[in-house]
Order: C-alpha cells, then sequence, then structure tokens
C-alpha cells in the first residue's frame, strides 16, 4: 500500500514518533503531509511521542548574526557546529538572509532582533516565522522575552512577548508592554523604576516565564533575581543562593524545567539549580587554582553557558566567539568560532552577540489555527 491511500490518522502516529529536525525535512513529501505537520492538533501530538535522545543534547548557537546547530554529547565530550546556519528568509526580498542581532529561545520558538532593527518569532525546525510590527519602533537596546499561558479551554499554549524600553535615565525608567499573539497587538502594562538590567544580561526562558539578574537602582546596587510572570503579566523578586561570595555571571536552563546559575571566583566556578520548592541548590562546583589565568579571561560579562550534572562539564560562549569546555580535573579544552575577537559589548555599543543555548526542536506555533500569519513590515 503506498503512503498516500494510508488513513490519515494512521499517518499522523507514524510521522508523532520521528524527531523534529528530521520530519522538518518532510514538508515537501506531499501537500497530506505538509497539511498534517502544519496542523496544532499533530504539534500536541508530536510533541507527546516524539523520541528524546538522553545522550546527546541540541543547541543552537548564534555567532557573528548566524544560528547554528549546535550537538554536544554528554558521554565523551564533544562540539560539532552545523556547517550551514539555519536560513533566515528576508520577506521582503526574494534572496537575501537576515542577520540576527540577539535570540532568546522559548519551548522550540526563537525570539530574534536583526540587524535591520525587526523582531521575529522563527521556529528553525518548521521554517515558519511571525514578524512583529512596533508599536512605535524598536530600539538595540530594549529587552525582549518570549514566554506563554496555558489556556485549559483549547489545552494549549497562549504565547506573549514581553518588551522593556531600555532608558539611560537615573533613576530606571523602564517602561514595559506586551505583546499577544491572540489579538496581534500590544498593550502598554506599566513603569518600573526600582530596578535596572545590565545591557549584557540575559533572560532565561523556564516554563514559560522568564528570569534576569537585575541590580537593585538605589544603593547598595545588590544584585537580585528578577521574573516575569506571563499569567499575571507581572514582575517579582526572587532570592539568590544564601551566602554568595560570587560573582554572578550568567543564567541558563537544565533541561526546559530548572533554572541555572554559574558564579565564579579566582579558585572555583560554582553552578547551582532551583528545585521544585524554588530553593537552590548546587549543582556542581569545579576547581579553577590551577588554571585561573585561563579561566579568568574565559568566563566574562556577556558569556552564555550549558551545564551538565552527570559529566560534570560546563561549556561557556563568550562575547569573543571563544567556546570553553570545563570538566572536573581536566585542563580547559578552547575552540574559537566565527571571526574571533571583537569588541567587547558595552552600553552604548552594542553589536550581534554570540549565544549558546538549549535548544527543544519542535513543530509549535505562535499562532493557532483561529488567527492567521502577519507579514513583514518594512522598516
Amino acid at each position: 500500500m503506498e503512503w498516500r491511500n494510508l488513513p490519515t490518522d494512521l499517518v499522523e502516529n507514524i510521522l508523532s514518533r520521528i524527531p523534529a529536525m528530521t520530519l522538518a525535512r518532510f514538508r515537501s513529501t506531499s501537500k497530506q503531509w505538509s497539511a498534517i505537520l502544519k496542523s496544532t492538533s499533530f504539534a500536541k501530538m508530536h510533541a507527546a511521542k516524539a523520541p528524546k535522545r538522553e545522550d546527546e543534547s541540541l543547541n543552537i548557537m548564534l555567532i557573528d548574526s548566524n544560528v547554528f546547530q549546535v550537538r554536544i554529547s554528554l558521554g565523551a565530550p564533544y562540539v560539532k557546529v552545523a556547517d550551514n546556519p539555519f536560513y533566515l528568509k528576508d520577506p521582503l526580498s526574494n534572496s537575501s538572509q537576515v542577520g540576527v542581532l540577539n535570540v532568546f529561545h522559548c519551548n522550540g520558538l526563537l525570539l530574534c532582533t536583526t540587524k535591520d532593527k525587526r523582531l521575529v518569532v522563527w521556529n528553525p525546525c518548521s521554517g515558519e516565522t511571525t514578524w512583529i510590527k512596533p508599536r512605535v519602533i524598536y530600539r538595540e537596546s530594549d529587552y525582549y522575552a518570549l514566554g506563554y499561558t496555558y489556556d485549559s479551554k483549547s489545552c494549549s499554549k497562549q504565547y506573549k512577548i514581553l518588551r522593556v524600553d531600555r532608558h539611560k535615565d537615573v533613576p530606571p525608567n523602564n517602561e514595559y508592554e506586551i505583546y499577544d499573539f491572540t489579538s496581534n497587538t500590544w498593550r502598554i502594562l506599566g513603569v518600573a523604576t526600582d530596578w535596572f538590567l545590565a545591557l549584557y544580561r540575559r533572560g532565561i526562558s523556564v516554563k514559560g516565564n522568564t528570569f534576569w539578574i537585575a541590580t537593585q537602582a538605589w544603593s547598595p546596587h545588590n544584585n537580585f533575581l528578577l521574573s516575569f510572570d506571563f499569567s499575571a503579566e507581572m514582575f517579582q523578586s526572587l532570592s539568590l543562593p544564601r551566602p554568595f561570595p560570587y560573582s554572578i555571571l550568567a543564567l541558563s536552563v537544565v533541561r526546559e524545567e530548572q533554572l541555572c546559575l554559574l558564579s565564579l571566583t579566582n579558585k572555583e566556578l560554582q553552578v547551582c539549580v532551583t528545585t521544585s520548592t524554588g530553593s537552590w541548590s548546587q549543582l556542581l562546583v569545579l576547581d579553577l587554582t590551577f588554571q585561573y589565568e585561563i579561566s579568568s579571561s574565559q568566563f566574562s560579562k556577556g558569556m552564555s553557558f550549558l551545564a551538565d550534572k552527570q559529566s560534570k562539564v560546563v561549556r561557556c560562549l563568550n562575547s569573543d566567539n571563544v567556546l570553553s569546555t570545563v570538566q572536573e580535573n581536566k585542563d580547559i579544552q578552547v575552540n574559537r568560532l566565527g571571526r574571533g575577537k571583537r569588541e567587547s559589548i558595552t552600553h552604548d555599543n552594542f553589536e550581534s552577540s554570540s549565544v549558546l543555548l538549549n535548544y527543544a526542536p519542535s513543530l509549535t506555533q505562535t499562532q493557532q489555527d483561529y488567527t492567521r500569519k502577519r507579514k513583514s513590515p518594512s522598516t
């Protein structure tokens, strides 16, 4: 029996057991398959049934304005960067690829700011994009985050975008607004004046909400954990591990479920994760005494990282495109990627970031069946 003669429900059941990155290549096989892969109901089925490899993690890396797929083996550590980047096509041009300035990952979707000051939600796996028109204007210094709430009636995730308009005023004057995909509109929510986010601080999505390391606007300017709840549409202040005599460098996420914090002294690197009760637990500690001169230059502001407790490995990508692999009782492995050393990120000079992120390929769609895709706005 040929594929086109099989019942649709049987085809869906078979396809739902194929990994998302492999499945994405089947979109052009037939009109029937293309329609299945674009349906919201199939995306839910695939999320529940698709196999997941525990011995290998799939990640993405933003280098030199391009997004690459990266495979990392946890058993015998190695890093393999794809030869060609994901292609983010410019809808305003038949042949141009869009340069990416920064990227934020949430549930298989990438929220990207582009070098020509546009905003797009992109699923690299399916190739689908949703270009978001600004309420007024986008700025390079804005902070963006993608999150979701869960709608019990439709049993689906409803996606939203948070934009924080970062001003250089003292005290801070952080106006923030939300974009709702169900209405395709922006809404101003309020102004925050009691904290600020350094430009190099990167937000991380955990279970639909976003977290940053923020700094108090008033003396003594302590750091704290700032979160944004997309259901309540409000910010919350949370505590960091105590006592905490470390320099806080970056946030990450473990298996899409636990917030992860990397910190450093001149003797050791520490990684902590949140527990189910909201407290902090030490994930791993690595002794850097014998290699401090190397490590201090690799771990810097604006870096991103991944950590694995079982193999006790930490991988860090800094703003100079240097990927460092730190493993217990072993020398640091250093790989220079992309075009190499560049100017540092400062508050007044912000160019394309270098980012290393966990990535969960999926067929997730930002807009459900009752909404339509927006066309890209002109700049």
